[in-house]
């Protein structure tokens, strides 16, 4: 045999060899067909990058500045501190233009006490801008920039359709270091953080840091699907952003109204625990347990009675106090709300318009603290 046909041999045996490992350990065997069939997924990067995704994105991201006084702090002012007085604030944070007549969104945490709302466009543009709205329940604000043109933009996106382990990117101004551009994957959906009432948080661990506060999420088509709200202290890789049918859903109301209708069902809740479960011949801990009905409210009014528990929302399924508390809270007064509730050993399904929520919404935190904190 010549030293090519050797050479030739050999590569044919290790090319063979390598395609055998391959396709037992990733597709299966003949020889294994009990194996699972994993595929190799294909990167959603073409091009290897997220160059031509972060070009598109970057030029509808605003940095946002405000000027004002922030708020007294109470135990200086209880403890006789030597600090009594307002102090000037000023601060710098991020935003997203969602449409091109100028309307922005961002966080209510970042222009609370603005007094001034200066507005940085990608291209170095200054305009002044007003806050059209802010609902601090779901830390949401939106902003109108004063402009006579059309405006880069970018479209929200349906965050119901968001995927754990989907890519996604992160654009603001962290530290004040304008149209920064980071990458990660959404790891976990329906977050509650001890932020308010009404939390439902997408978890991603693309980098964000103070400043990044009302910055897009953007998933790989281009679309906003989160507004970059919180962090945790001490985390890494930790971070937190409003869902964009949230987004939507508030931003709709404050354009339209400057405020927030919620929607109120008049219940007291409590986690159903297997002990529960067990006592009212319950199939599973799925769903909440009404321990008190309020007379006269859309629940009283519905026939909900103690001892119901609540299994779904207009089709949805409720796991906890919180999941019940939201869908309500996001719901306008008047909508006719479906309830499929356990009752003595069956399911029925109830109907209950609902009432506009009377003075402020308060619960009790369920479950593991995070202690969040905003991401400036």
């Amino acid at each position: 045999m010549t030293q090519r046909s050797l050479r030739a041999l050999v590569v044919g045996l290790v090319i063979g060899l390598s395609a055998g490992a391959l396709g037992s350990g990733l597709a299966g065997s003949a020889a294994d067909p009990a194996a699972p069939d994993v595929q190799l997924v294909q990167m959603p990067l073409t091009s290897a990058t997220f160059a031509r995704l972060a070009e598109r994105v970057t030029p509808a991201v605003i940095n946002v500045t405000i000027k004002g006084v922030a708020p007294r702090n109470p135990l200086e002012e209880f403890f006789g501190g030597p600090d009594r007085q307002p102090r000037p604030r000023r601060g710098l944070s991020s935003g997203v233009i969602i449409d091109p007549s100028g309307v922005a969104l961002t966080n209510a945490h970042v222009v609370q006490s603005a007094e001034q709302v200066e507005v940085t466009l990608h291209d170095g543009t200054r305009r002044t801008a007003r806050v059209a709205g802010r609902d601090p329940k779901t830390d949401l604000a939106v902003l109108r920039i004063e402009t006579d043109q059309d405006l880069p933009h970018l479209r929200l996106g349906d965050s119901d359709e968001v995927r754990v382990g989907d890519w996604v990117i992160a654009v603001g101004a962290p530290f004040g270091l304008r149209a920064t551009v980071t990458s990660g994957i959404v790891s976990a959906k329906a977050r509650q953080i001890g932020a308010g009432p009404y939390d439902d948080f997408l978890q991603t661990d693309a980098a964000i840091n103070p400043g990044n506060s009302g910055g897009p999420l953007v998933n790989m088509r281009g679309e906003v699907i989160g507004i970059n709200t919180a962090i945790i202290r001490g985390g890494n890789g930790i971070g937190f952003a409003i869902p964009s049918n949230m987004a939507r859903n508030i931003s709709t109301q404050l354009l339209t109204t400057g405020t927030v209708s919620r929607g109120w069902l008049g219940v007291t809740l409590q986690p159903l625990t297997p002990e529960l479960a067990a006592s009212f011949d319950a199939r599973d801990t799925t769903g909440v347990l009404v321990s008190e009905v309020v007379p006269d409210s859309p629940a009283a009014r519905a026939g909900l009675a103690p001892g119901d528990i609540i299994m779904e929302f207009d089709g949805k399924q409720v796991r906890n106090p919180t999941d019940l508390a939201r869908a309500v809270g996001l719901a306008r007064p008047g909508h006719q709300a479906r309830l499929t509730v356990w009752r003595n050993g069956r399911t029925r399904t109830l109907t209950a318009r609902l009432d506009e929520a009377p003075g402020i919404a308060t619960r009790t935190q369920l479950g593991l603290q995070v202690a969040p904190e905003v991401a400036g």
